[in-house]
């Protein structure tokens, strides 16, 4: 079980844990392939699993949906264009229609339906699987795409990083995808630098 900065309950966040802080749906998904600007990447959806348990930490379902490798790589496949096209919304560039093809098919399966219990105390999300759960995060970025704050994304200031986000900050000034990973690690970096 994690806790809304995704990381695990009793102990430090790992480099394979998911990040939720600050993010959109769409991008938190994007942020599942870390460390962009490096050589090697940390892939947070090594396998299977990993986009089960992806699907219950983001809120997106209650059950884990099985998974096989074939979800996989189209789950991978739908990450990589929602990140070329947050890569275009910062950039002010036009989108590639295949990443936009792959957006719509994503997100013209049916959601995940939420469904309030008997006592009116808590919802649970009703769904077809992992197909459910990869449309939540297409319509994310359509719904995105569609609003005034598509003029809002930008990418993370960490050269490391390279994740797309929505600057909600009322000066539109942001620089991070999160200040509690991405700018405290900046910040403490310069300190060193300036220390030395």
């Amino acid at each position: 079980m994690s806790d809304g900065d995704g990381r695990r309950e009793g102990r430090q966040r790992a480099r394979t844990d998911f990040r939720f802080d600050d993010a959109r749906l769409c991008f938190a998904f994007a942020g599942t392939l870390a460390d962009r600007g490096k050589d090697v990447q940390v892939e947070r959806l090594a396998g299977p699993e990993d986009l089960s348990r992806w699907g219950v930490e983001s809120g997106c379902t209650t059950v884990a949906p099985s998974c096989g490798e074939a979800e996989l790589e189209g789950a991978r496949r739908l990450r990589e264009a929602i990140q070329r096209i947050g890569v275009a919304l910062a950039e002010g560039t036009v989108a590639d229609h295949e990443d936009v093809a792959v957006i719509n098919r994503a997100a013209a399966e049916p959601t995940s339906v939420p469904a309030l219990s008997a006592d009116a105390e808590s919802v649970r999300w009703d769904g077809d699987g992992v197909a459910a759960v990869l449309s939540m995060v297409a319509r994310d970025l359509i719904e995105l795409c569609g609003s005034e704050q598509r003029t809002r994304v930008r990418i993370c200031g960490n050269p490391d990083c390279g994740t797309p986000f929505v600057d909600t900050s009322r000066a539109g000034a942001r620089r991070w995808c999160s200040m509690k990973t991405c700018g405290a690690l900046v910040k403490k970096r310069a300190y060193r630098a300036k220390a030395k």
